[in-house]
């Protein structure tokens, strides 16, 4: 069910990338979505199906953890 939903989105939010979005522009029915949210719908719909897209989008890279360091000094007897 999770992935039909995940489909679904990804669908809906491509189509308004390649068609809906170019074509109407600045006459927008919902000006809450516009490209850049629609964009990363997709692509987090796209990561819930499989498939990483976050490679090719330089601001919606992976960031890695590091290890904190200890705090104080380690005295050895």
């Amino acid at each position: 069910m999770k992935k039909l939903i995940a489909f679904l989105f990804a669908l809906v939010s491509g189509l308004y990338l390649l068609i809906w979005g170019p074509m109407i522009g600045p006459l927008d029915p919902i000006p809450i979505v516009d490209e850049a949210t629609a964009l990363i719908i997709f692509v987090k719909a796209m990561g819930v199906l499989g498939i990483d897209l976050t490679r090719f989008i330089p601001f919606m890279s992976k960031k890695v953890k590091t290890a904190p360091k200890p705090g104080g000094q380690v005295v050895d007897v």
